[in-house]
């Protein structure tokens, strides 16, 4: 069997992508923009993948394909970069995550008539919803496997594995990711004008596109949409006339002291007192409290003002304070207490009781009894994937985990 050079691989390639440009207007723009590069000597790319802006190929899979399928596997890629995949993942499981990615976009390009290699994702019963909502509806204890990628291409539901799912690898690679440094280009866009190129290449994609297959790129980009509220941001903007701004070398700050590191603490006073309340009952999963401990964590790293946590169902059941700049990290493994009913009054007593005028953080997923009022200076709801409708809540910032 003759085997084909890497310029008659390239050459493939570049009818494929110009294929694409003719034949599907809304992706055309997008295609001609984004550098393709050869990564085959590369075990992270045994198909095809994009870190953002780059679309990798393995020159010895695309050879196995014909011009309809690397037509399809471009502008699969090409879907990945527009809705920006890689930088809405988060904390949530890669393959996990890759999986539900490729279900939306395999069912907007079925809808468009696109030719893919057997075995992509594409459950019908995922239609109209974003990547974030199927990747919330598919199995976490899934047994992942890898078959052989020249007969699977990009990842198959076989048969003979009935009820797992069999991807072949991640093909949504970290932006940031080391595995890519030595084959991307050097003036590459940054995450802002990345997210600035992104928006623009969606808007001119949706513009394009009618029917059926414009409700699937509307859910995606409203997604992203959702996703660009991060309340940290929300907290940020409340924080930031309050939180220490006068820095100096006595006293030294308490944070570093014990790594030998002796960095100048804030000098003035401040007024910040957070308090974040989990809520812990029945409803709540360990998949979501998992989360919000994470959150946790990222806040008391983000935000220097003094701490209290609370874990609460119908009532209060622990209260944990750390001061300011003490150096003290939250746990990686936290027990939970609770698991009862809800009641997100106690939470609210108590910080008239013992801290009134303090900033509340609440995470929940909204089903319980709230106060007829809010005594707190400023009050964020973080809310977890299956939270009770928005109009519940009688006051407050809502945003989702």
């Amino acid at each position: 069997m003759q085997v084909s050079s890497p310029v008659d691989v390239k050459n493939k390639i570049l009818k494929a992508r110009i294929a694409l440009a003719l034949r599907q207007p809304f992706l055309a723009s997008t295609i001609m923009r984004l550098p393709i590069k050869d990564a085959t000597l590369y075990s992270w790319c045994p198909t095809m993948a994009t870190d953002g802006y780059h679309i990798f190929f393995n020159a010895t899979w695309v050879e196995s394909l014909t011009i309809s399928e690397i037509r399809g596997v471009l502008a699969h890629e090409v879907l990945h970069v527009i809705f920006q995949h890689g930088a809405r993942r988060a904390h949530r499981d890669p393959t996990l995550w890759n999986i539900a990615a490729d279900h939306a976009i395999n069912l907007l390009l079925q809808e468009q008539g696109f030719l893919l290699p057997r075995g992509g994702f594409a459950n019908p019963e995922f239609r109209n919803m974003s990547t974030e909502q199927i990747y919330a509806l598919l199995p976490k204890n899934t047994t992942y496997r890898s078959l052989d990628t020249t007969k699977s291409k990009i990842g198959t539901e076989e048969s003979e594995f009935p009820g797992k799912l069999t991807p072949v690898g991640v093909d949504v690679l970290d932006p940031d990711s080391f595995e890519t440094v030595g084959i991307r280009d050097k003036d590459m866009p940054d995450k802002s004008q990345l997210a600035e190129l992104c928006e623009e290449l969606r808007v001119e994609a949706l513009a394009k596109l009618q029917g059926t297959a414009a409700g699937y790129f509307s859910s995606e980009c409203q997604a992203i949409e959702d996703s660009k509220i991060d309340w940290r941001e929300v907290l940020r903007s409340w924080l930031v006339n309050r939180i220490k701004s006068d820095w100096s070398m006595w006293p030294y700050s308490k944070k570093h002291i014990h790594r030998g590191f002796f960095l100048p603490s804030v000098g003035i006073e401040a007024p910040g007192h957070i308090v974040f309340a989990i809520d812990t009952s029945g409803s709540m999963s360990d998949e979501d409290l998992g989360d919000i401990f994470t959150e946790i964590r990222i806040y008391r790293e983000t935000f220097p003002c003094k701490l209290t946590v609370i874990q609460a169902d119908a009532a209060i059941q622990t209260i944990s304070t750390y001061e300011e700049l003490d150096g003290e990290e939250i746990p990686k493994k936290n027990k939970i207490s609770g698991r009862g009913g809800t009641d997100f009054r106690p939470v609210f007593s108590w910080i008239d009781s013992n801290c009134p005028g303090a900033y509340l953080i609440y995470a929940t997923d909204g089903y319980g009894t709230f106060p007829k009022t809010m005594s707190s200076s400023g009050l964020i709801w973080i809310l977890v994937k299956n939270h009770a409708d928005i109009n519940c809540f009688p006051f407050g910032t809502c945003v989702k985990l």
